[in-house]
Parts: structure tokens; sequence; C-alpha cells
């Protein structure tokens, strides 16, 4: 895993990641390659739309923008060049909204699930929030843990890609606020904000779920998504993200769950399985199958608990654990559980049945600084 200590304004922590991941540059490189390759197979014309998208963050999500600025400028990365990429799925998913008139209806495989519990769920009654990203290859050797201590607002962990601005995954800040996000293949999408500046912008302005709820709902957002939390206190609160009709639910305690497709009414309408068809189906059923173990095991689960699931190898739909194989470019890179009563965070860097976890504490912060004191160890 990549570690990355980030401080200062947005364009200085954008130039700091590039620095520490100038080793990286090679590998970057081959996954900004391999997104051109799949940009330039649509056949709509997605200038204006790319356009548009910009000029929305460059108004309203600045941090996020000011930081891939940075980043992009320390790689020399040519910027225009650098939007695209950072913006590729969203211009990938934008086919569909032009599928009446280009007949583009490929698909992607999606395969992330993030789910939180909090008391009676747990064992403990302690909260936790967990992911298993499924997500490319060619991320495996950019992904990183970050330490950012922005300027202003709460510091923070996040796990991501290098290269990548904002919160790119999942992380949590130093009150206890987790989150995490899935993708989602919708036609409510839009100029907005994207899932990884709103994880960004929740983990420096919130304290709670309820806090994290109001703001959500305060913004736009460009959709294509969830995002799944957890406080301290066993807050939990879910966000179908959506350009036009986002839905946002809080609880106080139990289980929360998504996976690649949308639940309420009227997102639910507007979801698109693009899966090849010997995986349609599978977000449904890792729903289904993820519902079934968090309620058969309620007032028992843990840490160990949640690594065993995350690792669990169905041999159908529901399979959690994706190993790379020659008919697909993605399978799980990462597993994350997050622990917001005790500031720990356990991860597995690789298919999570086959890698060591390890842990990492936020115990405190030096005298006279702001950065973080950290330790980990493996399970």
């Amino acid at each position: 895993m990549n570690i990355l200590h980030l401080h200062g304004d947005y364009e200085q922590m954008g130039r700091q990641h590039s620095a520490q991941i100038r080793r990286l540059r090679p590998a970057l490189h081959a996954a900004i390659g391999a997104r051109e390759v799949e940009l330039a197979t649509l056949s709509y014309d997605y200038r204006a739309v790319l356009s548009e998208a910009c000029d929305f963050m460059a108004e309203y999500g600045r941090p996020t923008w000011d930081m891939l600025r940075g980043i992009g400028a320390g790689l020399d990365i040519e910027w225009e060049r650098f939007q695209r990429y950072t913006l590729s799925s969203y211009l990938l998913d934008f086919r569909h909204k032009m599928a009446a008139s280009t007949n583009e209806d490929e698909g992607i495989e999606e395969g992330c699930t993030t789910f939180a519990v909090s008391a009676p769920a747990g064992r403990d009654g302690m909260p936790l929030l967990a992911k298993n990203r499924d997500y490319r290859l060619d991320h495996l050797e950019l992904q990183t843990l970050t330490y950012s201590t922005p300027e202003q607002g709460y510091r923070y962990l996040h796990l991501g890609s290098a290269g990548s601005p904002g919160v790119f995954s999942s992380g949590m800040n130093e009150r206890g606020l987790a989150v995490a996000d899935t993708h989602v293949v919708s036609l409510d999408i839009g100029p907005g904000l994207p899932r990884y500046a709103l994880m960004q912008e929740l983990l420096e302005r919130c304290d709670s779920a309820p806090s994290a709820v109001d703001y959500l709902r305060s913004v736009v957002h460009m959709g294509a998504g969830t995002l799944v939390l957890a406080d301290a206190e066993g807050g939990l609160a879910t966000c179908e993200s959506a350009y036009l009709h986002s839905h946002i639910e809080v609880k106080t305690g139990g289980w929360v769950l998504r996976t690649n497709h949308f639940l309420s009414e009227g997102l639910n309408e507007l979801w698109l399985d693009t899966n090849p068809g010997e995986q349609r189906g599978n977000s449904q059923a890792r729903y289904e199958f993820v519902k079934e173990a968090l309620n058969a095991s309620f007032e028992k689960i843990d840490v160990a608990w949640v690594q065993a699931l995350l690792s669990t190898h169905e041999q159908d739909l529901r399979c959690l654990c994706h190993h790379p194989d020659e008919t697909s470019n993605k399978a799980t890179i990462l597993s994350s559980v997050f622990l917001p009563a005790t500031k720990q965070v356990w991860f597995a860097d690789g298919i999570p049945c086959r890698t060591n976890w390890e842990r990492v504490e936020m115990v405190g912060q030096a005298a006279g600084s702001r950065t973080f004191i950290i330790s980990s160890k493996n399970r």
C-alpha cells in the first residue's frame, strides 16, 4: 500500500500527492491510456458533456478541482487530458442517456459491496463500516492510504488511488465519521459533485451521520452511485446519489447495505444493469446474500465476522471476493473495515481471502503539529 501524507491548501495537497507517487507515474499513465481507449469507442460526441462537468467543478467543486490541478502539475500531465481521465466514468455512463440516438448500450462490470452496522446488530454494540472494492486491476498498484490535514476542517484518512483527487473509495475523519461508496449506472446523472468530491467535503465538514445528511441534501450531485455512512455514536445513513432525485435516509441502529443498484422508488426505475449477460443480477444477488448474513448474525457481528464475509466465494452471483481471470480486467483489489468509535481501520491490500489484514489507528497527534500518529499490525 502506498502511504501519503498531505496538508495545506488543496493545490499544495495535490502537489504533495504527486511528489509522493512519482515512482508510480508509469502505472498511472497506463491507467489513463486504458481509459482513453474506452473513451475512443464512444459514438456520441462527449466534448460538450465534459465541458459542462468541468465548468461545474471549477465553480462548485474547487477543493477537489484544485487538488486535481496540483496533482497534474506535479506529474506534468496535460490539464485537459487529466480532466478527461478523472471524469471518464461519468462520460462512459453518459452514453446511456444518449442510447436512444446512438444504440450504444455496451455494459461494464460492477462488484463493490458496502455496509454498516451499529447497536444492536454488532457483537459489542460498536459501529463499523465495511467495503469490498471491486475495481480495475490497473489500480491495484496505484492503491493509496492517505492522511489528509486540510487548512480548514477535520483531519481524515482515506483509501483510494494514486492520481485521483478527493476521497476515491472510502475514508474516516478524526470525529469518527466514516463513508464508502459504490458505483451505480443510472440515467439520473448530470453536471454536479462526483462521489469522490462529496466524500471529501463530508469528511472535512461533518462530525456525524445527521450532519452529513444535511450537507448531502444541500448540494447538486453528479449521481451514478451510493454512499454508506456510519459515525462514532452509532448513527447510520445511506445516500442514493442522483442528479435530480437523490434519496437519503438516516438510521439510528441496526444495519444498512448497498451494492450496485438503487432500491428507492423512482430511482430503481432509472438504474441500468449493464453487466454482461451471465453476470446480470449479481448486484441484487450480492445484496440479498449480505442481507441474509447480517440478519442471521444479528447481535454477533464483529471485525472477524466481517473479514470472513468479505472473503466469501459463493459459487454463483452472490460471490463477494472476486479473483482476476482472463474474462475481466476487474477484481476485488481492497477490503476495509472502519471502526468509528475507536478510530481504527482494518484493510486487506489485495484479494481479501489471500491477503494479510493490517490495522491502522488514529491514536493522537504529535505535539505542535497536526500530523497523525499511526500504528499498524497484521492479523
